[in-house]
């Protein structure tokens, strides 16, 4: 995985999918998942997202990939399946 301590282009850029991908290719992972993840991550950093439409929003695909959904950011009072 490419580690670097750039700050990465705007979300709203095309140069942000390029980016992300050099990043995320050689994982085994869903790289369209990571990259919405990433996008909507900077959002709530920004604080157009809430914690709880995070969660809510990547909990199921979150699941799916991984198979459980540990994510320490579940918001307090969040109901698990």
């Amino acid at each position: 995985m490419h580690r670097d301590h750039e700050a990465p282009p705007d979300i709203e850029d095309a140069e942000f999918d390029g980016w992300a991908e050099e990043r995320l290719g050689d994982v085994e992972y869903d790289t369209e998942l990571g990259k919405e993840m990433g996008r909507d991550a900077i959002r709530l950093a920004r604080g157009e997202l809430t914690e709880e439409e995070f969660h809510e929003k990547y909990h199921e695909q979150v699941k799916d990939e991984f198979g459980v959904d540990d994510r320490p950011t579940r918001p307090e009072g969040f109901d698990d399946e």
